[in-house]
């Protein structure tokens, strides 16, 4: 299996070589030398993504962002409304990998470091031998043809729109291992292009219904309220309800995120801290409980940036009859077989492990809840309660739908414990205690998390790693909340512990990225 990375100063000697191979004795360029090696002359401003397979160089793409440009050099016109472009230098693949899945991935590689960069252009002098290739990949010529001969080049731009509608975009596209967004069943995707419905129409409304419906035997709530979007407004919405003086658990970044919904608010609370990874302490909760009358507890049932699933029932058990458990279920509904009755407010959204598209919050209540001309307008649940309060989409309804209908929590139970107990087999230090692990997403602890992340996208394999939180604590994620299999879940493993020895190799011989 080919391995990709950024050049290091190791790797010089190898590109040089490769260089004279493919521009000097294929593509007559240059003229010949006793070395056989072509130092680019650009080489101290190239990038170099290279491919290696057991050592050696078999393909590599250089980026260069300093202008002017070879093709300005040649005389082409280029747009100057463009921001910060690059160009791309020296795109080679070895004659006897052309034909396989090579120069795909390579191209992978390119999209994730441009993504990365925040370069949205590069410009490319593209042999005319494989102007169709690059025309696939969603390359467009730009300007006449260049040079002579054997070695004649089309002027082209590679755009990041024009490479998405391109015919190998969805080939190249990772598989998400995300907590959202999620990988969509293909039926949800297929009802979401059905044309829209009027908001409110009677055709609307009853699909408004028969989901929320569908959502109160999911949540086992007697109402369900709807809204167009994401679950910080199902909390915003929560936050408007509560009323006295609560208790907030915090146990990773999404319990601090209740905790600036209610300070936001102006609500009146306590915060009870909870250790990352580990389940609550039941006698230390008791104790607070013991020590201050609570009018209302809020927490997150699954606290996703830590992979930990909290008990419910035994927090259940501790509260009085006045006092209003509100559970964030965002990243727990559709992971497990969870029953939520008798809790006052449960939030959750669709493009999570319900596996639809983003867009549908969702806030589950025990009692009926009339408007209030004291909250804002958006913000009220009475109005979501008597059904489509405002704008909406129908495309997003139907594909929510398809999603519960895809829904299948045994098997999700399956995957998740397989991918559990082998990324712990495989030695990776999780987060998460294994009686705290939550069923839809895990947590490792890894040194070099951010270069695991990028290595196992440019694999093909999209896993969290990017958020501020995830950064500054040197975690990564793995979430099975959507469409995956087990084939897709046992690569990515084989994918992951080859990964992890290739970089912790790097980090051992301390190599540095070749012109940093």
């Amino acid at each position: 299996m080919i391995d990709f990375s950024i050049a290091t100063a190791s790797d010089a000697e190898a590109i040089h070589e490769l260089n004279y191979l493919t521009f000097t004795e294929e593509i007559p360029q240059h003229q010949p030398n006793t070395e056989r090696k072509r130092i680019d002359r650009f080489h101290d401003q190239n990038t170099y993504l290279i491919g290696k397979e057991d050592d050696r160089l078999v393909a590599m793409i250089a980026i260069r962002k300093h202008r002017p440009f070879s093709l300005e050099e040649k005389g082409v016109t280029l747009d100057e409304t463009l921001t910060d472009p690059a160009e791309i230098r020296l795109l080679s693949v070895r004659p006897e990998y052309r034909n396989s899945r090579t120069f795909m991935q390579l191209m992978r590689f390119l999209m994730v470091y441009l993504e990365r960069e925040t370069i949205d252009h590069v410009y490319i002098s593209g042999t005319t031998r494989e102007a169709k290739l690059y025309a696939r990949f969603g390359f467009t010529p730009i300007a006449a043809t260049l040079g002579s001969g054997d070695a004649q080049f089309v002027p082209m731009l590679l755009s990041r729109a024009t490479y998405e509608r391109s015919v190998i975009a969805d080939v190249l596209r990772p598989l998400h291992f995300l907590a959202g967004p999620v990988e969509v069943a293909p039926t949800v995707r297929q009802a979401a292009q059905q044309a829209p419905r009027p908001h409110r129409t009677a055709s609307m409304r009853q699909l408004d219904q028969n989901l929320r419906d569908r959502m109160c035997q999911l949540l086992d709530l007697p109402h369900v309220s709807m809204a167009v979007g994401s679950g910080t407004l199902a909390n915003d919405i929560v936050a408007q309800q509560l009323s006295g003086h609560g208790l907030i658990l915090n146990g990773g970044e999404f319990g601090q995120r209740l905790i600036d919904h209610a300070a936001r608010a102006g609500k009146s609370f306590d915060v009870h801290s909870l250790p990352s990874g580990h389940p609550i302490d039941l006698e230390q909760l008791a104790s607070q409980l013991h020590q201050t009358e609570y009018d209302w507890i809020w927490l997150t049932h699954c606290e996703t940036s830590t992979g930990v699933l909290y008990d419910l029932d035994a927090v259940k058990a501790l509260l009085n009859q006045r006092t209003a458990l509100i559970v964030d279920a965002i990243s727990a509904v559709g992971t497990g077989r969870f029953s939520y009755a008798g809790c006052r407010f449960v939030t959750t959204v669709s493009g999570k492990a319900i596996g639809g598209l983003p867009g549908l919050a969702f806030i589950g209540h025990t009692d009926c809840i009339l408007p209030s001309p004291r909250v804002p307008r958006y913000l009220d649940l009475g109005l979501y309660a008597e059904g489509v309060a405002f704008s909406g989409s129908s495309n997003l309804l139907l594909a929510c739908q398809a999603a519960l209908d895809a829904i299948d929590l045994d098997q999700a139970a399956i995957k998740m414990t397989y991918l559990e107990q082998a990324v712990r087999a495989t030695g990776f230090n999780l987060l998460a205690t294994q009686e705290a692990q939550a069923p839809g997403i895990l947590t490792i602890v890894h040194p070099s998390a951010t270069a695991l992340g990028d290595a196992l996208r440019i694999q093909g394999y999209h896993v969290q790693y990017e958020s501020d939180y995830l950064v500054r604590n040197q975690w990564l994620q793995i979430s099975t909340m959507g469409q995956t299999t087990m084939r897709h879940i046992e690569r990515l493993i084989r994918v992951l512990v080859r990964e992890n020895q290739r970089i912790t190799i790097k980090n051992e011989k301390n190599e540095r990225p070749l012109n940093p």
